[in-house]
């Protein structure tokens, strides 16, 4: 679009309003024509013809006028327009041959169809309008003559001077509406390009206007607060959003508690921001996904525990190992009774628990890349179970029940890393299998797989063991925590950690009629984003 171009609309509304103020112009000119027509004392006009005449006259630039007005509402043609304009400059030349008083300012009148005629039709045509309109009253001065009072060349020259002062106006008026309309357009697609990228922000993201009334929020803080409502007042929308809310007001320094909306919901971390435009203050809210917030403090912690684990490497392993080879070598003496050996044994035992121990962090711990990806979950368990070998257990009893989101197909689908998938299941698999064992003397398991109504896929790993005593059900997650004197106590923590840096959950459910743990992971929708490293 150039610097002297409207865009069409917005140039078809200006000749519409002002076409629309020229035809009432006309009508109005012939109304009063027509009352002076049939006013018996009219000193300035008709005084050259009959009342009847100028009756007539008037009856015939009313009839114009109307007929326009009427017929043609929108803005027509350059061609019709310029006909209209130039019918409108005859009438007027008309008019002026129907007075005998010379100066009676009636030439004036010829000055609008000009002035509309080189707005509306600017260029070559507006001025030959202008050129008729000055051929037309040299030709009345020198056949009326009327050139004593009457200087129809001045007033040519004139017309000119306004026909070029209107066009050079005309399009610096178009240039700076032009300029104003792209600025508008930009600041329209500008806005229509924030809304987009707030709509496809992974951070919920509410905006209120004080005291509490909502005007809108994008997809992600509508999934976050479990509503389909995006403006309303706060109370009806979120009543833990507006509880929040109430207590940053009475205290800004104050470091929220995080909420979930429901059950199926993520938990969030509201923060609020105020914002003042002219009179009304705003207030924007930042909703954040805390399973993202974890993603990426496990990662920093992965990073940082990299950096100590290497440092621990060197300075137990040396040690350790040459505990090791003294033991090994302390074996091959022949002045050992059963008391030495069984010391060594106990050496030999420890050594490689401490070498577990520190292998299993180091894997925790090593920059491995992952990424996640979308999967059949049951199809996965299915191959999972079928293949697998499980150590120390050669004929293990694992039911599987899958129920997917199509019934008929059997499939759920899920988005995990598939190593770390692994390694996480196999940890809670031996484990149960290991309880159940020892308690059933079989070792048996059960594997049931769901999704939850906002579309989250979960697996639940179930044993028939004798189940965790509730005052150790808090700790099971901690580090080196075991009931399990062989244990490391490290399984549990791993798989967690391994879990959160996916965006999953592991938690230990309530305890069945069995008395065996329950064991639910909590799948990250799988149409989400997750960002591997």
């Amino acid at each position: 679009m150039s610097a002297n171009t409207l865009p069409v609309d917005q140039e078809q509304a200006l000749a519409h309003r002002m076409y629309n103020l020229y035809s009432s112009y006309r009508f109005m000119l012939a109304v009063i024509f027509f009352i002076l027509a049939v006013t018996p004392a009219t000193p300035l006009v008709f005084t050259a013809v009959t009342s009847s005449a100028a009756v007539i006259f008037s009856l015939i630039y009313g009839a114009q006028a109307l007929g326009t007005m009427m017929f043609l509402k929108p803005v027509p043609n350059r061609t019709v327009m310029f006909a209209i304009t130039f019918l409108d400059i005859i009438l007027l030349c008309i008019l002026l041959t129907m007075s005998s008083v010379n100066d009676n300012g009636l030439t004036n009148l010829l000055f609008i169809p000009i002035a509309i005629g080189n707005t509306l039709i600017p260029g070559r045509i507006g001025v030959l309008l202008t050129a008729m309109a000055s051929i037309f009253l040299l030709f009345i001065d020198y056949y009326m003559g009327f050139s004593q009072e009457l200087d129809a060349g001045l007033t040519g020259l004139l017309f000119f001077a306004a026909t070029l002062i209107i066009q050079s106006y005309n399009l610096r008026l178009k240039s700076t509406v032009s300029s104003a309309m792209q600025s508008q357009s930009r600041a329209i697609n500008l806005q229509q390009l924030s809304l987009t990228i707030m709509q496809h922000m992974r951070t919920g993201i509410v905006v209120l206007r004080e005291p509490s009334q909502v005007l809108m929020m994008n997809e992600a803080a509508s999934h976050m607060l479990a509503t389909r409502y995006r403006e309303g007042n706060l109370d009806q929308i979120s009543n833990p959003l507006q509880t929040a809310y109430w207590q940053w007001k009475e205290n800004p320094q104050l470091q929220l508690d995080s909420f979930r909306t429901t059950p199926d919901t993520p938990e969030v971390q509201p923060s609020f921001t105020r914002l003042t435009y002219e009179s009304d203050v705003f207030v924007l809210v930042f909703l954040d996904d805390k399973a993202s917030m974890a993603q990426q403090a496990q990662q920093l912690k992965l990073a940082s525990l990299g950096q100590l684990t290497a440092s621990i490497a060197h300075e137990i392993r040396n040690p350790l190992g040459a505990i090791s080879h003294s033991a090994q070598l302390m074996e091959e003496s022949e002045n050992l009774d059963k008391y030495d050996q069984k010391l060594l044994g106990i050496i030999h035992k420890h050594c490689n628990r401490m070498n577990e121990i520190i292998e299993t962090i180091l894997q925790l711990s090593r920059k491995e890349s992952w990424h996640p990806e979308k999967l059949d979950l049951n199809g996965w368990l299915q191959h999972f179970i079928q293949d697998e070998y499980f150590s120390g257990f050669e004929t293990p009893a694992i039911q599987f029940h899958p129920m997917g989101k199509d019934e008929s197909e059997q499939s759920l689908w899920a988005r995990f890393d598939i190593k770390q998938l692994h390694q996480v299941v196999m940890n809670l698999s031996l484990n149960g299998l290991r309880y159940s064992q020892q308690k059933t003397g079989t070792a048996s398991l059960e594997m049931r797989t769901g999704i939850s109504p906002s579309g989250h896929p979960w697996l639940e790993i179930i044993d028939q063991g004798p189940g965790i005593p509730e005052d150790q059900r808090d700790s099971i997650f901690n580090p080196f925590f075991t009931t399990d004197k062989n244990g490391t106590g490290l399984g549990l923590y791993i798989s967690r950690e391994l879990c959160e840096a996916n965006q999953a959950s592991l938690e230990l459910l309530p305890p069945d009629e069995t008395g065996g743990c329950i064991f639910r992971i909590s799948f990250a929708h799988p149409d989400k984003r997750i960002t591997g490293v």
